[in-house]
């Protein structure tokens, strides 16, 4: 199998990364990772490192569960090359509102979360320890998960406390940032016009209640956002734990998705002739194996304008 990785070279010229939700996937050897591993613990270690050889970016999901340490990003920028983008999740220390009522929340499980769009806390925790990296960093990526009845009143309670949010957070000027939704019909003027008036991305996103990233699109016609950001997660109406169980371990296409493959290359053709950047991941719970979703939508943009 062979991997556009010299595509992906040309598109990063033209400042269009392609990479994937996390790196670290046994399923992907022989497919990506072809060195020899003593062991899965050098592997978990040493993996990025090859990984960066094929790609221009990775998204960085554990930030979601935990406050990043500098220490873990030096180790990754010097496992890889000037010029690759690491695109790490917002922990969801400021972006839950109750935490789940499930076990590794311990005595938080099932409360409000005190910190939910917390300023200073995210820039005390997040932004000063990441700051020494942020020429390595993509945007940072908000994912708020479906507000359901009785968190917040509407979508316009949302837009006001989240545009006090970001004010205070795009203030330091250390980073940008990205909003990743959940509630489909919060895509709306206000919250786009709160993206353009502070800079912020929207993350077009391919979610289970999600509009198609070619609706997400439409939406946001018309506003001037700073960069694009698709996360092609899952197929709308397909559940993440259906997925992870039909799909792994990652090696294959399990259910390929010809349409959701062209929106998402039409959002990168968008960019382009606007001349913006453009962020593309990929999730393996989208048709079972990143890494040939990725090939797939390059192939479509070749296609398209075989200069790449």
């Amino acid at each position: 199998m062979c991997l556009v990785d010299a595509s992906i070279a040309k598109f990063r010229e033209q400042q269009l990364y392609f990479g994937t939700s996390s790196w670290k996937y046994e399923g992907w050897k022989d497919l990506i990772y072809r060195r020899e591993y003593k062991t899965d613990k050098a592997f978990q270690a040493e993996c990025l490192s090859e990984y960066a050889e094929h790609y221009s970016a990775v998204g960085v999901d554990h930030t979601y569960y935990t406050w990043p340490t500098a220490k873990a990003f030096e180790t990754y920028c010097q496992q890889t090359p000037d010029g690759f983008l690491f695109i790490p999740k917002a922990t969801e220390r400021v972006t839950v509102f109750r935490y789940p009522n499930i076990k590794r929340y311990g005595k938080e499980a099932g409360q409000l979360n005190p910190d939910f769009l917390n300023a200073e806390a995210f820039i005390e925790n997040f932004i000063r320890p990441l700051s020494p990296f942020r020429n390595r960093l993509g945007p940072v990526m908000f994912e708020f998960s479906q507000f359901y009845p009785g968190m917040l009143q509407n979508g316009s309670e949302f837009v006001e406390r989240l545009g006090h949010f970001l004010a205070e957070v795009t203030s330091v000027g250390e980073m940008e940032f990205a909003i990743e939704m959940r509630n489909r019909n919060w895509l709306e003027k206000p919250y786009f016009s709160l993206l353009e008036e502070l800079a912020v991305g929207h993350v077009f996103n391919s979610w289970t209640r999600m509009p198609s990233l070619a609706e997400q699109l439409e939406k946001a016609e018309g506003f001037d956002l700073p960069f694009y950001l698709s996360r092609i997660l899952l197929q709308p109406g397909v559940k993440y734990e259906q997925a992870v169980e039909a799909y792994s371990p990652y090696n294959r296409i399990q259910n390929e998705q010809p349409q959701l493959r062209r929106e998402a290359a039409t959002i990168i053709d968008k960019a382009r002739i606007e001349k913006k950047r453009a962020f593309t991941l990929v999730n393996n719970r989208a048709e079972g194996c990143a890494p040939l979703t990725i090939s797939a939508i390059i192939e479509i943009l070749e296609k398209a304008s075989p200069e790449g």
